[in-house]
């Protein structure tokens, strides 16, 4: 060592150094759940499925409906004279306010049947004049008995009738009173008449 080289000492420390590098850990290889993972999966595709399903019945069942609805005949006619047809009936408004005639038709006072079937008629008194019959049947009577005595200045009654009758095709209904004096029509909330398919 005399040559005048220096040489480190074998054993040299570094102050320099804040911390010990250390060796990353290795990371464990996860276990997949492969199983677990497709179960989770098909249920979420099946739930989606059912959705869809659901929401397409649903839209087709209310194109459904609101096709049955729409076509079923149906009328509503409104208390409009006190003048009466040739068989007795009273006549009726069946075109302003909120009258209405749908696959149905109105002459002489008369709603007109275009389709058989079960209906559901309401009114004051009911009639039916068909081909099958010779002379006019009552569906449906109300009977009210008023005084028209001196003493009586003033009085009054309402009739409301309605009920379930098959219909055939042609054949009409309409509404008869005895006492036309009696009656007070204004709008269409007093008077009215009409039919709907059931």
């Amino acid at each position: 060592m005399g040559d005048g080289v220096v040489y480190p000492s074998v054993f040299v420390v570094d102050g320099q150094q804040h911390g010990v590098p250390f060796v990353p850990p290795m990371r464990r290889k996860r276990r997949v759940c492969w199983h677990s993972q497709l179960f989770l999966a098909s249920l979420v595709i099946l739930a989606l499925a059912g959705v869809a399903t659901e929401g397409y019945f649903l839209i087709r069942f209310q194109k459904e409906l609101e096709k049955a609805t729409s076509q079923k005949p149906a009328a509503h006619v409104l208390g409009a004279a006190f003048t009466t047809s040739g068989n007795g009936s009273l006549q009726w408004e069946h075109s302003k306010d909120w009258a209405f005639l749908h696959d149905m038709r109105y002459q002489g006072g008369s709603l007109i049947c275009i389709k058989s079937g079960y209906y559901y008629i309401y009114s004051k008194i009911h009639l039916m004049k068909t081909p099958r019959y010779a002379e006019e049947m009552k569906l449906v009577e109300n009977l009210i008995l008023y005084c028209d005595g001196k003493d009586s200045e003033f009085w009054r009654q309402n009739s409301f009738l309605g009920g379930i009758f098959h219909l055939e095709e042609e054949e009409q209904i309409y509404v008869k009173v005895s006492q036309r004096q009696v009656l007070q029509i204004r709008d269409g909330t007093r008077s009215y008449f009409g039919t709907f398919m059931i």
